[in-house]
């Protein structure tokens, strides 16, 4: 979209609707969101964080993953004392 754009009625409604979508639908999706992760156990917790960490991909741009492999570590760490 160009600025333009915004200038068009057209364009501005129907942003105006997917705002208006998501004042509604946001809320309900992190309603569920939330709880689907109270109703996991620890060791569903612990496997859900795993996976996400597994999504990774080296090849990504950014900051080399130093971040992600510091949150590996500690993950190791726990995983070790189980």
């Amino acid at each position: 979209m160009t600025p333009t754009d915004l200038s068009r009625d057209d364009v501005r409604a129907g942003l105006k609707r997917w705002l208006d979508t998501w004042k509604v639908t946001g809320p309900l999706l992190e309603q569920e969101r939330a709880g689907r992760l109270a109703a996991m156990s620890p060791q569903e917790l612990q496997e859900a964080t795993r996976s996400l960490l597994d999504l990774w991909q080296p090849a990504w741009t950014g900051d080399d993953g130093q971040g992600l492999l510091l949150h590996q570590r500690i993950f190791g760490l726990a995983r070790a004392k189980e």
